[in-house]
């Protein structure tokens, strides 16, 4: 009898893991849309702008992070290549960028 009533603990633990897993997973790929809808290039290759004004790209996936620490759906604290120097970024929309950042942005792409 004990075994079955910790082979039962043990079979609702794993269900509520999986159920807070998969729950996480579709909130993640639920913000990643919501941010493309919204004119972003996120997930993937996306314009930032840093708190000194400096525009750069780099990738952005919404919950996942290894050069950057999270403040938020559009927030993020990150190294700014530019400036050279650690800066809080929010993602640019390509309409939000003046001519003379596109063509930096399309230089930079370039090499």
């Amino acid at each position: 009898m004990y075994v079955l009533a910790l082979y039962n603990q043990w079979m609702i633990h794993l269900l509520i893991s999986i159920i807070v897993i998969v729950t996480v997973g579709l909130l993640l790929i639920l913000i990643n849309l919501s941010m493309k809808r919204k004119g972003y290039n996120i997930p993937g290759i996306c314009v930032v702008r840093c708190s000194k004004e400096h525009v750069f790209k780099t990738r952005w996936i919404e919950g996942v992070s290894l050069k950057a620490v999270r403040l938020g759906p559009y927030t993020r604290y990150q190294y700014c290549p530019v400036g050279k120097h650690l800066a809080i970024v929010h993602p640019v929309k390509r309409q939000q960028l003046t001519a003379k950042e596109r063509r930096y942005l399309a230089r930079e792409t370039e090499r």
